[in-house]
């Protein structure tokens, strides 16, 4: 199977790795937009990260800022 699309990126992460972003970001004091800043990604993407709609792309940079 290849993952190199965006739309299989996306079906592949969705739902798993994203359930607890939100709870994560909210720990670390985070506001939407303090994540949005920190990561490069804009408030929508946090946004549908957090309800378990991201690339892998997205969500490493997530994960990097979080950890």
């Amino acid at each position: 199977m290849d993952y190199t699309s965006k739309n299989e990126d996306i079906a592949v992460v969705a739902g798993t790795v994203n359930s607890d972003l939100g709870a994560r970001r909210n720990a670390k004091g985070y506001s939407e937009e303090d994540l949005a800043i920190a990561t490069g990604l804009t408030i929508s993407e946090i946004v549908a990260a957090e309800k378990g709609f991201a690339s892998v792309d997205q969500v490493e940079r997530i994960e990097r800022v979080l950890r």
